[in-house]
This record gives structure tokens, sequence and C-alpha cells, in this order.
């Protein structure tokens, strides 16, 4: 079975994207009542232009078992629309070993997630059956993109380290089997470019652009790796909910395709770019 970096490699390449589509399905905003009905919709209105789709599970949870269902259902759907794409389970799960390993089964063997987000907060034996799945990624929390991050990411040790810095060096430490991530917001560009520093060749899972106003281009420069890759760019609101008509699935379309078009023109003006076909 390929280990986490190639499956990534290969899911950017086929679509020459790093765009990441969230499926946070809101039924407040949503011009249709069926979930897995928008989550097709939009799938199928974009999927030969990302590298992955993010369902987070919250939306579904919120739900009940429909909303369950209606996940299962969008997972099969994009196995089936495009194989190649890679399902990031947006979780944040975290807790003592032996619950973690039941949430590891939960999201790698029964929702067949290609990758998670997880809370390190535990520390590496709450995370450690998320790190053996080598075939899996493992997206650790690090520096959020929400305005509160700063409250306890940006708390310094007895070194003067701030804490998102000593996560990302644990992560290092811990990906013995080159499948862990870390999370880091576009909303600081600041310090995403600190991460890259200190994790040169580790994906990134990068929110915040769109409706939380992130720097796209310096998400862009800052984010990648030295050859240019190595960063999934995420989109939520700014593509589901650019119309509440029937026409709602062009316009995540259009929005999709603008977002991919943006990302990679700065990979360009940085030399970065996608080989030519």
């Amino acid at each position: 079975m390929s280990a986490f970096p190639q499956k990534l490699e290969k899911a950017c390449q086929a679509n020459r994207s790093l765009l990441c589509v969230g499926l946070d399905p809101d039924p407040d905003l949503m011009p249709v009542d069926s979930v897995y009905g928008f989550n097709r919709s939009i799938i199928d209105a974009t999927a030969d232009l990302v590298c992955a789709y993010k369902p987070n599970l919250a939306f579904y949870e919120a739900l009940g078992l429909k909303g369950l269902t209606d996940l299962e259902r969008t997972v099969d759907h994009i196995r089936a629309q495009n194989p190649a794409v890679l399902i990031i389970g947006d979780a944040k799960r975290g807790d003592v070993a032996g619950s973690s390993a039941a949430y590891a089964n939960a999201m790698f063997s029964h929702w067949d997630f290609d990758a998670v987000t997880v809370n390190p907060y535990v520390g590496r034996d709450g995370l450690q059956p998320f790190l053996e799945r080598r075939e899996r990624g493992v997206f650790v929390l690090c520096r959020s993109s929400n305005p509160g991050a700063a409250q306890f990411q940006d708390a310094a040790d007895a070194s003067g380290a701030p804490l998102y810095q000593r996560v990302a060096q644990a992560c290092e430490i811990w990906n013995r089997n080159q499948n862990v991530g870390l999370v880091a917001g576009a909303t600081y560009p600041g310090e995403l470019k600190t991460l890259r520093g200190l994790c040169p060749d580790m994906p990134f899972l990068i929110p915040g652009v769109g409706a939380q106003s992130g720097d796209l281009e310096k998400a862009v420069k800052f984010g990648v790796n030295s050859r240019g890759r190595g960063a999934v760019i995420n989109s939520s609101r700014g593509i589901l909910y650019g119309s509440k008509g029937p026409d709602f699935a062009k316009k995540a379309r259009g929005a999709a395709q603008a977002l991919r078009a943006a990302i990679n023109e700065t990979l360009d003006k940085e030399g970065v770019g996608w080989p030519s076909s």
C-alpha cells in the first residue's frame, strides 16, 4: 500500500492542484434540503479542480444519524467520482491511548479517510494509533486559523519558544512513517513561514483562505515546500455558498476555478509551477 506522501503527490498531480474543498454543510446556508444532494452537486462540479475534500465531522454529527449516513454516501461518491482525490476527515481527535485507538479505527477503517486532523494536547501516546498507520495522513493542529489561537499556541516555555513551535518540533520527531503533517492557518502568514523553516518537507493543511480572509499569496509562498508542493489549501464557505439559487454548483465551480488559478499563478511566480504537459 502506498505511503501517504506518494498518495498526496498523486492527488495533487492528478488535477495540477493544491486546492482542498471543505465540505461543511450548513442547513441554514444550503440552497437544497439534502446534505448528500448538496455535497454530490459540489463534488460533481469541482472534482477535476481539487486535490482533496475535507468533510468536517461536526456538521454531520450535528444532524444525528441522518447526517452520518449522508457523510458515508458523500465519501462513497467521492471515491466513485475521482478515486485519486484525497478525503481528509476533519475530526480533531485526540485522547488517551485506548480511546485514541478506537478513534483511529473509526476514522481509517470505518470511514476510510485518507487523512485526519488530530489534537496533540495529550502527547505522542495519544496519537500513536494514528501515527502507526503509515498509509494514512495525520494532520496535527499546530497554529490554527481562529482569532483566539494565540491564547495558548503562542504561550512560551522557559526557552522562549512558543507552544506551536514546540508542537512542530515534536511532530518532526514523531514523523517516522513520513505521514505527519501540520494544520497551519493562512491567517497567520508569519507563523506559517516559521513553521515551514522548522519542517521543510512536512505537508501542511492550510485553512483560513476565503471567508476567513487569510492572505492567499502568502499562504502559498510560505506554505509550500522547496518544490512548490506539500501544501493543501482549504476553502469551505468561500466555495460552497456563492449562491442560494439553483446555480449554486455552477457558482461553486467558478469559485474553485478562480482559487485554483490564483494558487497556480503564485506557484508560477515563485518558479515552482506545474511542469508543462
